[in-house]
């Protein structure tokens, strides 16, 4: 995978669009995976994972953002834990098995479980400490509070040794991962918070020569990795940042998304559009890394995701839903994950089984899907004879589907994919796939 442009181009030089969902809440605390086992108990795991991800990819899902919190992975200074690092590289290598991409993604919220969070070790911060916990459903205003500005101010620090540690830390990380197959680049931190500084001074200033600095020091263990930036946490609510383009090249615009209250309008040209306004301005592939809503069994909720999809489709973004965990357990009653702790979907998760183009052998792309009439339409002007792939759910067409297709022929035998190949002298190739 490498950056062209806006776009994602895979080894065949087709466009990419990934769509999946983040491994997410349960991966916050111990023992730091996203779904429940037996604990001590490797076939517990090893099953779980399995059923884990074969409904991602059921799903349709082509990357997941896979969390890690610092804690997790050195949670005594100076000693790597090689238990959950072993996890996590089997949940890669599970994912890859199944076509599934992954973002390794270093995940923060209100800095460390201390203060009802997760990320970083409790050994960056000076004692005495609460003891760790996540059952806080207004987690995030502990944001404004003081231990947590302070652990913010001491790590933007100049001369920060709790930086240097987090440097050294990825360091490691990249070393180990960088040539793993499936994994397509690393994102230094999620939603960075500014401490007691004002938010957008921080954004143009201190953020974007973080990144700067994260990115060539990553490119300088693996050039051919991606870099995912984002935003502080509070522009997702609004889809606007005073964030600076950081520098370099192979980096991926990731901001998250979770507006106010909105409407089918706002959603796709206000909102998802700004952001990829923003990415074309700064001519790099916007990657949604979250997005998703808490009433998951409601029609409502529905509508909404589905505007979500459409807004990512009418741009050729990519994303990633928040959250996918099957767990007893909800992290700080958040509510967001689209499975019940059985497995069983909320009705939410409907929304992201849907036809996607994955990869397009051509230029000048364009796809919508038509939740209404169930009917999926692609456009492209073909670059020699490659072969693109539609993504598209077995569980999607229980009844089938009918092909409309000029400029090209198609082969839908296989479970979950459409894969066409247009002709030789075609000018444009058109899709119009109806499920049945």
């Amino acid at each position: 995978m490498r950056a062209d442009g806006t776009a994602f181009r895979d080894a065949l030089g087709r466009i990419v669009v990934l769509r999946g969902v983040n491994a997410g809440g349960r991966s916050k605390w111990a023992p730091f995976v996203p779904f429940d086992f037996a604990s001590g108990s490797s076939p517990s795991f090893d099953a779980a994972l399995a059923s884990y991800l074969d409904r991602a990819a059921a799903w349709g899902s082509n990357v997941l953002r896979l969390p890690f919190v610092w804690s997790a992975v050195e949670p005594t200074q100076g000693s790597d834990d090689p238990t959950f690092l072993a996890r996590y590289d089997a949940i890669i290598d599970a994912a890859w098995a199944r076509g599934i991409r992954v973002v390794v993604d270093f995940h923060q919220d209100v800095y460390a479980e201390n203060f009802c969070g997760d990320g970083f070790p409790a050994w960056t911060l000076p004692g005495p400490l609460p003891a760790p916990h996540h059952d806080c459903p207004g987690w995030g205003s502990a944001y404004f509070t003081a231990p947590v500005q302070a652990a913010f101010d001491a790590f933007w620090a100049p001369g920060s040794k709790v930086q240097e540690a987090y440097a050294q830390l990825w360091d490691r990380m990249v070393a180990r991962y960088k040539d793993r197959p499936g994994v397509i680049g690393f994102e230094p931190i999620n939603e960075p918070n500014a401490g007691s500084a004002e938010p957008g001074q921080f954004e143009a200033t201190t953020l974007a020569d973080f990144y700067s600095r994260m990115i060539a020091r990553i490119h300088a263990s693996a050039p051919a990795s991606l870099v995912f930036f984002e935003t502080i946490g509070f522009d997702g609510g609004f889809a606007t940042t005073r964030l600076v383009r950081p520098q370099g090249e192979g980096i991926v615009f990731a901001p998250h998304y979770y507006p106010l209250g909105a409407l089918e309008a706002d959603v796709i040209s206000n909102g998802l559009g700004n952001w990829a306004d923003l990415g074309q301005s700064w001519n790099v592939p916007v990657f949604v890394g979250e997005f998703g809503h808490n009433d998951r069994d409601s029609a409502d909720a529905f509508d909404d995701l589905t505007w979500h999809y459409d807004a990512l489709d009418a741009r050729l973004s990519s994303g990633s839903q928040w959250e996918y965990s099957v767990a007893v357990e909800d992290w700080n009653d958040e509510g967001m994950s689209l499975v019940r702790p059985d497995g069983s979907e909320w009705k939410l998760a409907a929304a992201l089984v849907r036809p996607y183009a994955r990869a397009t052998a051509g230029h000048d792309v364009a796809m919508k899907f038509d939740v209404a009439t169930r009917t999926f339409t692609l456009s492209y002007v073909p670059d020699a004879a490659g072969v693109t792939e539609i993504s598209l759910p077995a569980r999607a067409a229980p009844s089938g589907l009918d092909v409309e297709l000029a400029g090209g022929c198609y082969d839908a035998s296989r479970p979950g994919v459409v894969l066409v190949q247009s002709d030789a002298v075609a000018a444009k190739v058109e899709l119009k796939v109806t499920l049945r």
